[in-house]
């Protein structure tokens, strides 16, 4: 049930999307005590078999960024009466009081100031901040500059322990892990991909949401076409069709990333000693791209640029499917008027095994300033995220995604399905600028062929750029 939940954007053209002033919002560490009435510890409750340690009241410092709202799914200062807030609230109380020590927090909202502070404050050996959760991409590059201690040395923590596995293991070069993204916070989750399908337009078009075909391991690509090639209308009349008008599929630039992991178009691996490689199958990736160039043919599909885009049209009724995060559903489409199922993104083919569910995070690395503090951090860490595995991560599923989100008990269904088969794709995780994982988005300026040529002739460059990475991980500790 407790997958790891971690996909993310890391692509250059991410950055022009986002710029923010340097304000500051701190939250206090936290010195009251609040008394709560313990979870039911079921049978299958994984105990994070931590020893009794008194930290004195110290702190752990925590630096974020309130980019996609990062701070709330880490940290709550304060009881709200919202289940999930007062949840990570308890959470925190509950260690804190358990170790004699604070978690303390403290968001800037721009992520380039983050990633900045933290590489400066390496630089001159300053120990403020003991753990940085901040916009993927930046957290890798602060990593590849030295400035993260090798996670894997932090002695009280136990890899073999389920909310650590998936990205942790994944990121994992030669031996070392700089940067995670675990069950230390919920932003995999609501950063999720999910397909939502329009009920009403379904009902009038006699099109059967095919439920029955997703149990059965036999939801395709081809049945998403076949649904999706007649649904383009001229809503106005106006002889032209724009943004006033119906489609089949709607998307954003994230969630064609997104499409390209989930049919299996992935370009990096790892080999045998731990390394990464770029070892692409041109073939399935040629037969990928042949056929998400027929879901968007006679503009059936519409796409734009940010993740949000495709909400208003889809709550609009102009849509049949929208591809699209779990915190858009949530902040936005279930608050609307709009009638929708949830379904996962279609298999490629019979070949392919199981469903893939791409999504994106927020990672997280600890200074190499804070080497002295380490095991005080990995100790809370690992707490935090096994209270959040067994007890909150449910809740988030069940609750929020299963009973706010699903309107019905199939789709709640569908949402457990999506819940097992999350992943993480290395290409995501380390393009840097490269473009290993938008060549889906190529499509809608391109076609097959051409993207192709595009990848054959930077071969070269994506495999110095993995060495420059590789030699990265050699070189730190």
């Amino acid at each position: 049930m407790k997958r790891l939940v971690s996909i993310v954007l890391l692509t250059g053209l991410l950055l022009s999307m986002f710029s923010c002033s340097d304000t500051e919002v701190k939250a206090p560490a936290q010195t009251e005590t609040v008394t709560t009435e313990a979870e039911t510890i079921e049978d299958d409750y994984v105990h994070d078999d931590l020893p009794d340690t008194d930290f004195d009241g110290a702190t752990m410092n925590i630096l974020t960024t309130i980019w996609y709202d990062a701070p709330t799914y880490i940290y709550a200062e304060n009881l709200n009466g919202e289940v999930i807030n007062d949840a990570l609230y308890n959470a925190r109380m509950t260690i804190s009081n358990r170790f004699n020590a604070n978690i303390a927090l403290t968001a800037k909202d721009n992520f380039d100031v983050v990633s900045n502070n933290v590489h400066n404050m390496v630089l001159a050996g300053d120990n403020t901040y003991d753990l940085v959760y901040n916009h993927d991409l930046k957290t890798v590059s602060n990593a590849l500059k030295g400035d993260f201690l090798n996670i894997r040395d932090i002695d009280v923590i136990d890899f073999s322990k389920p909310w650590w596995k998936g990205s942790s293991e994944e990121f994992t070069v030669n031996g070392k892990l700089l940067f995670t993204a675990n069950f230390l916070s919920l932003s995999g989750i609501y950063m999720n991909c999910s397909l939502a399908i329009n009920k009403k337009i379904a009902a009038d078009n006699l099109i059967e949401i095919p439920y029955e075909k997703v149990k059965a391991g036999d939801w395709y690509l081809d049945d998403l076409i076949n649904m999706t090639k007649d649904m383009v209308r001229d809503l106005d009349g106006d002889g032209e069709i724009t943004d006033k008008d119906q489609f089949g599929f709607l998307t954003s630039y994230y969630g064609e990333m997104a499409i390209q992991s989930d049919l299996g178009g992935t370009l990096i691996s790892k080999d045998s000693y731990g390394y990464l490689v770029y070892e692409p199958d041109l073939d399935k990736i040629v037969r990928i791209l042949e056929k998400v160039e027929k879901l968007y043919e006679n503009g059936t599909s519409k796409y734009g640029a940010t993740n949000e885009y495709g909400a208003d049209l889809f709550m609009n009724n102009q849509g049949l499917f929208m591809f699209t995060e779990n915190r858009i559903l949530y902040t936005k489409v279930r608050n609307s008027n709009v009638i929708y199922g949830i379904l996962p993104f279609p298999k490629f083919d019979e070949t392919q095994k199981d469903y893939r569910s791409a999504g994106y995070d927020i990672y997280w690395g600890i200074p190499i300033t804070v080497l002295d503090r380490k095991e005080m951090i990995g100790t809370l860490v690992t707490a935090m995220s096994c209270y959040n595995y067994n007890t909150i991560v449910p809740q988030v599923w069940e609750i929020v995604l299963g009973n706010k989100l699903a309107d019905a008990p199939e789709d709640a269904e569908m949402f457990k399905i999506i819940r097992d088969v999350q992943y993480v794709d290395l290409g995501y995780a380390f393009s840097e600028s490269a473009p290993l994982t938008d060549l889906i988005f190529l499509i809608n300026k391109t076609n097959s062929n051409q993207v192709i040529s595009f990848i054959e002739k930077r071969a070269k460059s994506l495999d110095k750029l993995l060495e420059r990475i590789n030699k990265s991980f050699d070189d730190i500790g």
